[in-house]
C-alpha cells in the first residue's frame, strides 16, 4: 500500500515538474518553434495530470484539443510566419502597457477565485485499489449540462479567447508586403479566361 502511495506522488511530482519546466521554456525561449514545442509539452503534461487524478473525459479533451488541435495550429501559424532570428517581437507601445494590465487583473482574479474556494468541502473518497470516486462520475451529458447550464459564461469567454488567438495566427502568418498589380494578375489570373464561363 505504502509503495503505490510512493509511486503516485512521483507521478505527480514528475508531471509537475513537466509542467513547470515547458511553462517556464514556453516563455523564455527565444526561437519560437522551440516556445511552441515546450508549450505542448505543458498540455500533454496537464493530460496526464488529469488522466491520473481520475478524469478520463477531460484528459481526453485536454490531449485532443489543446495538444493536438491549438499547439498544431500554433506551431503551422509559428512557421509561416517569416521573421528573422534578430528581430524582436516586443514593442514598447500602449499595446505592451494594455496586455500587462489585463494578464495583472487576469492574474489577481484568478487568485482571489482559488483563495476564496473552499477546496476541502467536496466530499471525494478515494480507495487506492480501484480509486472510486463516490460523489462524481465520469458522465459526459452531466459535464456537458453542466457546462453550457452553469459554465456557459467562462465557456463563451474561452471560444472568444480562442477566435482572438485564430485571428492574432491568421494576423501574424498574413504578409504585410501589399503585392504589385502585375505580380497579382500572375498569382490570380482574371476570370475572363477561364474555360468553364
Amino acid at each position: 500500500m505504502a509503495i503505490l502511495i510512493l509511486i503516485h506522488k512521483f507521478v505527480l511530482a514528475s508531471l509537475e515538474l513537466g509542467i513547470l519546466l515547458g511553462s517556464l521554456g514556453a516563455v523564455s525561449f527565444m526561437n519560437t518553434v522551440n516556445s511552441a514545442f515546450s508549450l505542448g509539452l505543458v498540455f500533454t503534461c496537464i493530460s496526464l495530470f488529469y488522466f491520473v487524478l481520475n478524469a478520463d473525459f477531460v484528459a481526453a479533451a485536454q490531449l485532443l484539443i489543446y495538444v493536438g488541435a491549438i499547439n498544431v495550429l500554433t506551431l503551422f501559424a509559428v512557421m509561416i510566419t517569416d521573421q528573422s532570428e534578430g528581430s524582436s517581437a516586443v514593442s514598447d507601445g500602449i499595446g505592451s502597457s494594455v496586455a500587462f494590465a489585463v494578464c495583472a487583473i487576469l492574474f489577481l482574479l484568478l487568485v482571489r477565485m482559488v483563495h476564496n474556494t473552499n477546496w476541502f468541502s467536496l466530499n471525494i473518497h478515494y480507495n487506492l485499489g480501484n480509486s472510486v470516486l463516490t460523489k462524481f462520475d465520469n458522465n459526459v451529458q452531466k459535464i456537458g449540462s453542466k457546462l453550457l447550464g452553469e459554465f456557459v459564461i467562462p465557456f463563451e469567454l474561452v471560444s472568444i479567447l480562442l477566435l482572438v488567438t485564430l485571428v492574432g495566427a491568421i494576423n501574424l502568418a498574413r504578409d504585410d508586403k501589399a503585392l504589385p498589380d502585375a505580380e497579382e494578375s500572375v498569382i490570380s489570373p482574371s476570370c475572363d479566361n477561364s474555360f468553364f464561363f
